[in-house]
């Protein structure tokens, strides 16, 4: 009787898994596999504190030796590690004649994107926008895979109509912005050093130059120091973590950067720094490891020059719904892929001079 009994309780709670519940189980467990190496679980579980850890290359405090650089010295120990050896194509004048600068804009452009410069040229890019300020505008492009073909050709007639583009012999392409970006400021450092502000833009970006102006001129008045002597450096600040899905364009490895978090960083569509930030930003670029992400790169960088970045909730790097009150204190919106668009919200907004 005993032993009948035994049997049945085996019988029920000991069963051998029959055929399908085997193709479940080993389903499942496929499937938490792939999802496992699709997030990359392991990434987010093995990386750095950043809080106390972060330690990136070059490891050692580069602040003395870019004020040694800026002042004229020329340290021996360590060596740059990091230099962009592109050329410039092209160049300009507009900085040679003038002895100081209110506002130069960047405009980081697509080689392919016409349309874009010629309304940028028509409303925010106009030299000397602001009555009683000087501003200046270039655009900085790459180069394509055909030098020779018709984009380049059509630029070339661009250039010698409007005088306004710098060229550069790298690759125009998505994951070389941080060399766009660097070349640019390499440019500035060169060539146009006397600006008080930069704003760095992308060519798809609505800009008030006004409202930029009346930005500044608050914060500057509010520390009352000199233009020249302060850092400074603003945009929509994020706060964030690297993205190891290894489907993302924007995945990040552990080997790229082993920290679970990203310095406070300024999002790349249109930023403004002072001609002190500028200088110090392009030389301790030079003691810091490239990164492919310029806006990271930039708040990397920014990190280990101790210079703070400040958030403006005016500059707006989403496509910030348009209505003629909502954009009345607005810097910068990223989303004007038409340029029409862009027109037609600017001339509302702005009185054309």
């Amino acid at each position: 009787m005993m032993s009948r009994i035994k049997s049945r309780i085996s019988k029920t709670f000991f069963k051998v898994p029959r055929r399908k519940d085997k193709v479940l189980l080993c389903t499942c467990v496929s499937v938490v596999c792939v999802l496992y190496y699709i997030f990359s679980v392991g990434d987010y579980v093995l990386a750095k504190s950043y809080d106390k850890h972060f330690d990136y290359p070059l490891n050692i405090d580069i602040r003395p030796l870019v004020e040694q650089i800026i002042s004229g010295g020329n340290p021996r120990i360590p060596k740059p590690i990091n230099f962009y050896p592109y050329k410039f194509l092209t160049n300009s004048g507009k900085c040679k004649t003038i002895e100081k600068l209110d506002l130069f804009i960047v405009v980081k452009s697509a080689m392919q994107n016409f349309g874009h410069r010629a309304a940028i040229r028509q409303t925010y890019g106009q030299d000397n926008i602001i009555p009683g300020r000087i501003v200046k505008t270039l655009f900085f492009l790459g180069i394509s895979s055909h030098p020779k073909g018709e984009i380049q050709k059509q630029i070339d007639a661009e250039i010698a109509k409007h005088k306004d583009i710098i060229q550069i012999d790298f690759h125009d392409h998505y994951f070389n912005n941080t060399i766009k970006t660097m070349t640019s400021f390499r440019w500035l450092y060169e060539h146009c050093s006397t600006a008080d502000f930069y704003l760095f833009t992308d060519d798809d970006m609505y800009i008030s130059v006004n409202n930029l102006i009346d930005y500044l001129d608050d914060k500057m008045q509010f520390k009352r120091r000199p233009l020249q002597g302060d850092h400074f450096y603003a945009g929509y600040v994020f706060e964030s973590r690297p993205l190891r899905h290894k489907i993302s364009k924007w995945r990040v490895s552990l080997d790229e950067y082993p920290w679970d978090k990203w310095p406070p960083y300024v999002t790349a569509g249109a930023y403004v720094i002072s001609n002190k930030s500028m200088k110090y930003l392009y030389v301790g670029s030079m003691f810091v490891k490239h990164f492919r992400f310029d806006d990271v790169y930039l708040g990397i960088v920014a990190k280990k020059l101790g210079i703070e970045v400040t958030h403006c909730p005016q500059i707006h790097f989403y496509n910030k719904k348009y209505s003629k009150e909502g954009y009345k204190d607005v810097i910068a919106a990223h989303g004007f892929h038409d340029h029409d668009e862009l027109l037609r919200v600017w001339r509302e907004q702005n009185t054309i001079i």
